[in-house]
């Protein structure tokens, strides 16, 4: 028996230290990760008793900025700028942004939210939320935003199939979320791997990882 367990140990830790295994272990890690940052999406029954959904997507905000790079002139990395997230339409978020985010950063950056009507008013932001009032407008935000690096964000149906990058949908009472690949990949923002491999994915294409 202490055979057996000498060559068992022995065997685990010489696949450790092959690359290959090594590699699917950060892979696992990895997905754990995911899973971990989005257990939030529960079943509306469950959370709707303590918390709203529009309070669940604002959160999901800056859980999505973890697994996006923003190009350089965007910069990200100029921590005493503020990342900017601009909601464009009715503002179906009440407080909930301004009150979560005076104290939550993103990318290690203080955030600034700010509410716009007009798409003249979106550059600068980082982040784009598509209120559904916006819905005769749509065509015209996405054709701004289109060769931009912002990550525009909708949760109206058809908001990905028609160029935004990302949108929040409800199936079987959990709140999920798409991904225009192709949208993406036009913006010149780079999405992960691991948040494609959690999303429904629309228009797919070669996005860089």
């Amino acid at each position: 028996m202490k055979i057996i367990k000498h060559n068992i140990c022995s065997a685990v830790r010489k696949c450790c230290r092959i690359p290959a295994f090594s590699q699917c272990l950060r892979v696992i890690r990895n997905i754990c990760l995911v899973i971990a940052i989005f257990h939030l999406s529960l079943p509306s029954g469950t959370f709707a008793q303590n918390i709203d959904a529009y309070t669940v997507k604002a959160v999901f905000l800056e859980r999505f900025t973890r697994f996006v790079e923003w190009p350089p002139e965007a910069a990200i990395d100029d921590k005493l700028q503020p990342f900017i997230i601009a909601v464009i339409g009715k503002n179906p978020f009440g407080t909930k942004l301004d009150t979560i985010y005076s104290t939550r950063k993103i990318r290690d950056k203080k955030v600034k939210i700010i509410y716009i009507s007009n798409v003249n008013e979106i550059v600068g932001c980082h982040l784009l939320f598509v209120s559904k009032s916006e819905k005769n407008e749509l065509h015209k935000i996405i054709s701004f935003t289109r060769d931009k690096p912002i990550l525009t964000i909708g949760d109206a149906k058809g908001f990905a199939e028609n160029g935004g990058l990302m949108n929040f949908y409800t199936l079987d009472n959990l709140i999920r979320f798409e991904v225009n690949e192709k949208a993406v990949r036009e913006s010149g923002l780079s999405m992960s791997y691991l948040l494609l491999k959690t999303a429904r994915i629309v228009k797919p294409g070669e996005v860089s990882q």
